[in-house]
């Protein structure tokens, strides 16, 4: 009976930790950056366990960040933001990530370049369908002004739509001002 108690009490001790080692395993998934010329004046992170956008757990854990303070979200926004991130999180969806053209078209409009940097998990698989490479690359690049020359994009016109959408998503709750986790 002893014995009992004691694996009770380190059954329970375990399982009280178990949120914050899911939490400190946590990758940065999306970022979205503000950038004013080579400043950047605003960051939003989204971060979750797993960088596999094609796999879901009950174990599945995911936060969010601006400007480095945690909010809280409701659950499906962020399934939301990870069912987005799928379409241009490696090549065989995305298309590729097109670099921003070197363009030779001028603006005279004085201040600074503004804009904003959608940056991915990018992951590259093997023949068998395993991660074996991963990094964080700009897919996604929105101009505020015609000074702004930072314009990545999918190839694929779906994945264009899906990050134009994390985008969305993300001003929209920076927007907002969500309330800092405590």
């Amino acid at each position: 009976m002893k014995f009992l108690i004691n694996l009770n009490m380190i059954l329970v001790s375990c399982l009280a930790m178990f949120p914050n080692v899911v939490k400190a395993e946590q990758i940065l998934l999306l970022n979205l950056q503000y950038r004013s010329d080579t400043t950047t004046t605003r960051e939003i992170q989204f971060y979750g366990n797993d960088i596999d956008p094609n796999s879901t757990s009950i174990d599945d854990s995911f936060s969010l960040k601006i400007d480095g303070k945690s909010i809280e979200v409701p659950e499906p926004l962020y399934r939301r933001l990870e069912t987005l991130r799928r379409s241009f999180s490696y090549d065989s969806l995305s298309g590729g990530i097109q670099e921003p053209p070197q363009s030779i078209v001028s603006c005279n409009l004085g201040g600074p370049a503004e804009g904003m940097i959608l940056k991915a998990r990018y992951l590259t698989y093997n023949p068998e369908w395993k991660i074996v490479d991963h990094e964080m690359r700009p897919v996604f690049g929105m101009a505020e002004n015609c000074l702004f020359k930072e314009l990545y994009k999918p190839v694929n016109s779906n994945a264009r739509e899906d990050a134009r959408a994390v985008i969305e998503i993300l001003n929209t709750l920076s927007l907002l001002g969500y309330k800092e986790i405590q």
